[in-house]
């Protein structure tokens, strides 16, 4: 050995391995510590005695002679001098190595020998599998994200962890260490300054036998020593599903109740938070955790990086949800890659924050924040919605919106035929988590062919009072407020109940079908394929009025009617003023 050493002999032992690859540099293996997963390993199967040589200050220890006490960096600086000192370095070469390091404080990291808690995880990676196979994933591709995190799995989950803050272990030992003492299930307990609560078993450590109650066993235990570790976060997060679900203190409702009906949750936080919530269901009951899991993207700055702490780019939620009056600006600044903008927005508040959310990606897609593209596009789109259904509230709601009323005119049965179609996408994408499908669907409707059409085709109607007119475009706004109201709560309840007087929250299923037995195929195809001729038709007459300086409620003339919208002759006559 070319270094002094305490402690130890000064000789090493060198012996074949078959996970030397002699093709590889020297073609010596030198098993350094815990350097990584191959170490552990060769360190298990030899049965190797580890030395430590540096403690949890970060500081050599007693084995390394004249070097105790220093820090690494100083201790290897100096061993360089010792080694060259006394001519038993043979050369020095310049070579780029990858070396771990902490994710916050980038420092590097140094593998010591402690003692921890574990939880077996090993033995029930097939079983988990196959538990997973019968979970629904949203988007399905997340699930092999999942499968390939587990294929790296080689060792069991290590639960404790030496810091300050967090929940207790809930462990005491005994004073010769042979038995612990763990406290009746659900009982939260602080064993650093707490004894035992009544109730508490004993086990032996090796054999994890349950040997009798704490009561009975206190010769045996001597003093007993509360443990100081904590567990690891995911330990306590993990628990989620088993806690909605009633499990321990619901007994009953926890049988209806589990699996957890929906997991919802960020990528990159599937292979721990998402994993052992699995695993811990898995071991506990041999079921899967969720019936459905939802795993959406991550939240990029403009440059299309990961909003973190460390690079500075991130966006306090707090300053873009507030709601702010008299126009109040929020302002961020964010640092790119070659230099810091500015960004300022009014605060845009949580309703558009979530339409914005909803429209952007679909799941599981990344997505950049952008606080002024968010109040720019969408915004605009609440404003609109907002006042579609302020005119519809000038006319009286009529007494039955559940019946629809005969001898419709042919522009109420179109946009009918339309908004059953869009509802019909919506409560597919619902019933499937799909919520971009099902807020596109919404928001494309009630900002684009409701308002821009339908409405400028009936609002004369209206002003004369007529009753089917009221009833359609009141029926159609009632049912798109319930749509709407997961993406917009606070909104959809506002507009709802003060129209209707109850609100689009508090319903008990998604909006019937408008039409009910009376619903025709026939006739619904036959209209809806005039949409897009419709749509085509209004456009092209509002351009002709503004190329020739005709303002839209003035008569033009010279328009003719196309064959196959002869059904909305009528209508199209008097909505455009057409002589």
């Amino acid at each position: 050995m070319p270094l002094p050493v305490d402690g130890r002999e000064k000789f090493v032992k060198i012996q074949t391995h078959p996970s030397v690859k002699s093709e590889f540099g020297s073609g010596v293996l030198m098993v350094c510590s815990f350097g990584d997963q191959n170490d552990v390993a060769v360190f298990r199967e030899l049965g190797l005695t580890p030395f430590q040589a540096i403690n949890l200050e970060g500081c050599m220890t007693e084995i390394a002679a004249q070097w105790s006490g220093m820090t690494v960096i100083e201790a290897r600086k100096s061993i360089i001098e010792y080694l060259t000192a006394n001519d038993k370095i043979a050369k020095i070469e310049e070579r780029e190595q990858e070396v771990p390091v902490s994710e916050r404080g980038k420092n590097p990291v140094e593998i010591i020998l402690l003692k921890e808690w574990y939880v077996r995880q090993t033995h029930i990676q097939d079983r988990m599998r196959d538990l997973i196979g019968e979970i629904q994933f949203h988007p399905v591709r997340n699930r092999q994200f999942l499968l390939d995190w587990m294929d790296n799995i080689s060792i069991d989950w290590p639960i404790s962890r030496r810091r300050w803050y967090h929940t207790e272990i809930p462990i005491w030992y005994s004073e010769d260490e042979a038995y612990v003492v763990v406290p009746p299930a659900g009982c939260y307990v602080q064993p650093w300054r707490e004894e035992p609560p009544q109730g508490s078993r004993v086990l032996r450590r090796d054999t994890r036998e349950d040997v009798g109650s704490v009561e009975s066993m206190t010769e045996s235990l001597g003093t007993i020593t509360g443990e100081q570790k904590v567990f690891d976060t995911w330990m306590d997060s993990s628990n989620s599903n088993l806690f909605v679900s009633g499990y321990l203190n619901q007994p009953k409702i926890f049988e209806q109740a589990f699996p957890t009906a929906l997991r919802p949750q960020g990528k990159e936080i599937v292979r721990t938070w998402l994993y052992y919530t699995l695993l811990k269901s898995a071991l506990l009951l041999d079921k899967p955790g969720f019936q459905h899991v939802w795993i959406d993207g991550l939240g990029m700055d403009p440059w299309g990086r990961k909003m973190s702490k460390s690079l500075g780019n991130g966006i306090d939620a707090d300053s873009v949800l507030e709601c702010g009056a008299g126009g109040r600006t929020a302002s961020w600044k964010i640092k790119g890659p070659e230099k810091t903008v500015q960004l300022k927005a009014n605060k845009i508040g949580s309703e558009c924050f979530r339409l914005w959310k909803a429209c952007e990606a679909q799941v599981g897609d990344d997505f950049h924040i952008n606080p002024e593209e968010i109040e720019q596009k969408y915004f605009g789109v609440l404003t609109k919605l907002f006042n579609v259904a302020r005119f519809a509230s000038q006319f009286d709601v009529p007494k039955d919106l559940d019946n629809m009323p005969n001898n419709l005119n042919v522009e109420d049965e179109w946009i009918l035929y339309e908004f059953n179609a869009v509802m019909s996408d919506v409560k597919a994408a619902w019933t499937n988590l799909d919520i971009y499908t099902a807020t596109q669907n919404l928001k494309s409707f009630g900002t684009g062919i409701l308002p821009s059409h339908y409405l400028e085709m009936v609002k004369s109607r209206l002003y004369n009072g007529d009753e089917q007119a009221a009833w359609t475009i009141h029926r159609v706004v009632r049912d798109f407020m319930s749509a709407f109201s997961p993406i917009c709560p606070f909104f959809t309840h506002h507009i709802s109940t003060t129209i209707y007087g109850t609100s689009a929250v508090e319903i008990d299923e998604f909006p019937n079908n408008i039409f009910g037995e009376r619903f025709n195929h026939e006739r619904s195809d036959s209209l809806m394929s005039k949409t897009s001729e419709l749509q085509a038709f209004n456009g092209e007459v509002w351009s002709n009025k503004k190329a020739n300086g005709v303002s839209l409620n003035q008569p033009i003339s010279g328009i003719s009617i196309p064959e196959n919208l002869a059904d909305f002759t009528e209508i199209l006559i008097a909505m455009h003023s057409i002589e």
